[in-house]
């Protein structure tokens, strides 16, 4: 299965509106790369959408009974978590990929962990991290020292 990086809010931050501003500035002050890095109702849904609608989604969960519902993903994915980020640290990632958890990362540091469950997060400390991204970092060509100032 690999090791994840799993960072869950707090329960009074699991709100759509409170999550898309931490997306938005994991993006804008941060460096993350991709729009979604922890999970809203509203990214559910979109998922739900495509798996129930879209002809390639509809190959995915072949045997699960439709309409796969956003609760659905929630309770049976820790992947698709609201108010959780989650990344395969031992994965096959790209450094663009990786770019979200260096922000995420970041975040954590500067925010001191405060709008965190850290009972329930793991493999979220900076040493962890760049133990399992910094080679993939220098062979696609970062300057390390940039990449982490915060």
């Amino acid at each position: 299965m690999g090791r994840y990086m799993t960072v869950v809010l707090k329960k009074l931050y699991i709100y759509d509106q409170w999550i898309d501003v931490l997306n938005k500035e994991l993006a804008d002050r941060f460096g993350a790369n991709t729009s979604m890095k922890f999970n809203t109702w509203k990214y559910l849904q979109e998922q739900c959408d495509y798996i129930n609608e879209h002809p390639e989604g509809k190959k995915q969960l072949p045997h699960w009974q439709r309409p796969i519902t956003t609760q659905t993903l929630h309770e049976n994915f820790f992947w698709y978590h609201v108010g959780n980020f989650s990344f395969k640290l031992s994965g096959d990632n790209t450094s663009d990929e990786a770019r979200d958890a260096v922000a995420v990362c970041k975040w954590l540091i500067k925010t001191r962990c405060r709008y965190i469950d850290k009972s329930l997060s793991k493999n979220y400390g900076i040493g962890v991290v760049q133990q399992y991204l910094n080679d993939l970092f220098i062979e696609a060509g970062y300057d390390l020292e940039a990449l982490w100032r915060i």
